[in-house]
């Protein structure tokens, strides 16, 4: 081994392509739905949180609606 192979710093091991951005997971909003329930009085977690789940357990392309787009829609 060279010393230019031992000094090469690897930033990420798990990736096949360095140079493409990091990607949101796709049920990142129904997360961030999550969050904002957490952080308003009274809490509102348990109907963003359970669509979360379900939002992991869907295959891609099949994820329910966002709480707040169902929240907006019933108002």
């Amino acid at each position: 081994m060279s010393n230019d192979e031992k000094n090469k710093i690897t930033f990420n091991r798990h990736s096949d392509a360095p140079n493409k951005p990091p990607k949101q997971h796709r049920c990142n909003g129904h997360l961030e739905d999550v969050l904002e329930g957490l952080s308003q009085w009274p809490l509102d977690v348990t109907k963003p949180f359970s669509l979360f789940l379900a939002c992991l357990k869907s295959q891609p392309g099949q994820e329910p609606l966002r709480y707040k787009q169902n929240k907006e829609k019933r108002s």
